[in-house]
């Protein structure tokens, strides 16, 4: 079938075979990570990320967000000082950086926290950069289609949702019958019945869900809903790795697949409206490699609080070990063996993801460690810019600055000037 031919009807279960054959196929041997670091690479990189982390700090600590700021100047530094380290310290390529930072998506992102902050202004900031991840990973589906990179109302409608939904399916404070009451009115209105919300939390749904019928006519665009039906499916069948033990692992892994890819594959319709059945598979399985790189990500709060994922099923270091290889292996193949998006900025999109989800995985890795053998990590480590001592350090550094700016913006909000000020800044 012609890539740019339009898949006529959604067909989830094929997809999820699809991205699941890939998987099972793909090697579990240790990769063929080709950039290795010395011992003296790793100090002087070391030394370079600890003052990245404390210019960053000190800029973001010095914005005061008043109008006799140049909000330029602030927002160029923090442009170059990000785009420092990732050349010069995470060694991601000159184009990549240059197309995140100068490509459109700091003003997407800009635009977004002042609409999220619009929509609800009671919304956390940990919610809102939740959405923001989803924001982001459809700026880059639009770079892979060829569309301006921008916030439409289907994008952030649709990023809105997941942390109202996700975050709702996870808390403990809600009873199953309430989960299920407000997932099965969540549905019909998906589906285009008219419901009227019951509770502060559907209004929100319902509006969001208005904002994409906007944009998309139902009768023109069914896949957009379709796929909003798929990854509401997925989320609620999702709620097994909680509640269903023993989950054969067979399940968690169809569970996983199902679940990052209906979210990002709904990510695709709401970005074009329609998909050719090798954009959807592709966009498919670049949703299961994130879903799988949020597990391992979360493997030690995951396994403390009896979630299930490819990661804490089994309990065994050599079964973590191999699907960490599966899971670089299967980077390598979705991004090096694409043909369907290949235009420029599509290839330069594809390869800075790539290479940035390799080091969210050693970095994942180093701040897990207890789900490996020190020889695995020993041989991970070699290939990481800078030591996993460093990048553990760092992440709690940057979780204890995080929570001291989430104090300061509780107090006085500046998070949409500040976000305004980065997307104004300038690389050259």
């Amino acid at each position: 079938m012609e890539a740019n031919m339009a898949a006529k009807k959604l067909d989830i279960g094929r997809l999820r075979k699809i991205c699941l054959e890939m998987w099972d196929s793909t090697p579990d041997d240790f990769p063929a990570l080709h950039k290795r670091y010395t011992g003296s690479d790793h100090a002087a990189n070391n030394v370079r990320i600890r003052k990245f982390i404390d210019d960053f700090v000190g800029l973001v600590r010095g914005f005061d967000g008043k109008p006799g700021e140049d909000h330029v100047k602030w927002g160029s530094c923090l442009k170059r000082l990000v785009y420092d380290c990732g050349v010069n310290v995470a060694g991601l390529d000159d184009p990549g950086m240059r197309l995140l930072l100068d490509g459109g998506f700091c003003d997407a992102t800009s635009g977004f926290i002042e609409q999220a902050r619009t929509f609800d202004m009671s919304m956390k900031l940990d919610d809102i950069f939740q959405a923001l991840r989803n924001v982001w990973i459809m700026n880059c589906i639009q770079v892979f289609l060829g569309i301006g990179v921008g916030i439409t109302p289907s994008v952030f409608a649709y990023s809105m949702l997941y942390p109202y939904t996700d975050n709702f399916l996870d808390t403990g404070s809600v009873s199953e019958t309430q989960k299920h009451d407000i997932n099965s009115r969540l549905e019909k209105r998906l589906a285009g019945e008219r419901v009227i919300s019951e509770t502060p939390l559907e209004n929100r749904l319902f509006r969001l869900v208005e904002m994409i019928e906007g944009q998309y006519d139902r009768k023109l665009f069914p896949m957009v809903y379709e796929s909003l039906l798929g990854i509401h499916g997925a989320q609620v069948r999702s709620m097994l790795q909680d509640i269903v033990s023993p989950l054969p692992f067979e399940e968690i892994k169809d569970i996983s697949a199902e679940k990052g890819g209906c979210s990002v594959l709904a990510d695709g319709y709401l970005v074009k409206g329609s998909l050719s059945e090798k954009e959807a598979a592709f966009i498919f399985c670049f949703g299961m490699l994130l879903q799988l790189v949020d597990d391992l990500q979360d493997a030690a709060d995951d396994r403390k609080n009896g979630h299930k994922t490819l990661f804490t099923a089994n309990g065994g270091v050599t079964s973590a070990q191999v699907i960490t290889n599966r899971l670089i292996n299967f980077t390598f193949r979705l991004f090096d063996n694409d043909g369907i998006f290949a235009g420029s900025k599509a290839i330069r999109m594809k390869k800075i993801i790539k290479d940035s989800i390799i080091l969210l995985v050693m970095a994942a890795a180093a701040c897990n460690s207890g789900i490996y053998g020190k020889t695995y990590l020993k041989g991970l480590e070699e290939h990481s810019p800078v030591d996993f001592k460093t990048m553990t350090d760092c992440r709690k550094r940057i979780n204890r600055e995080y929570a001291k700016l989430k104090n300061r913006l509780a107090a006085r909000p500046l998070e949409v000037r500040m976000a305004k000020a980065f997307a104004a800044g300038t690389l050259d």
